[in-house]
């Protein structure tokens, strides 16, 4: 089966902050993290229920292992719905705002 894979607004700004932090600290570092994303969509849309359930038994967790980061997101139907490109340096608090 094929998954649309959407980030939400919050989502995207999630990743941009990233990168931008990345890219100050190492010219380069912030291009690594955005390929560690795409890598990480890649994984997630061939098979989405692989990856555990962190709050109200339905949104999943894709954990990030180079990176201090969990993608956080729902699946509606054929959809993949990212909530939150989380750092998990951040209180989780943060992300369980998004939750609908």
């Amino acid at each position: 089966m094929h998954y649309n894979y959407q980030l939400s607004n919050e989502a995207e700004l999630d990743v941009e902050d990233g990168y931008l932090w990345y890219e100050r600290k190492q010219e380069g570092l912030g291009k690594s993290f955005l390929k560690i994303l795409d890598q990480a969509k890649e994984a997630t849309t061939r098979n989405p229920k692989t990856y555990r359930i962190r709050c109200k038994k339905k949104v999943r967790a894709f954990v990030i292992k180079r990176f201090p980061y969990m993608i956080l997101y729902v699946i509606h139907g054929k959809d993949i719905d990212v909530i939150s490109v989380f750092n998990t340096n951040q209180h989780p608090g943060k992300w369980k705002k998004r939750v609908r």
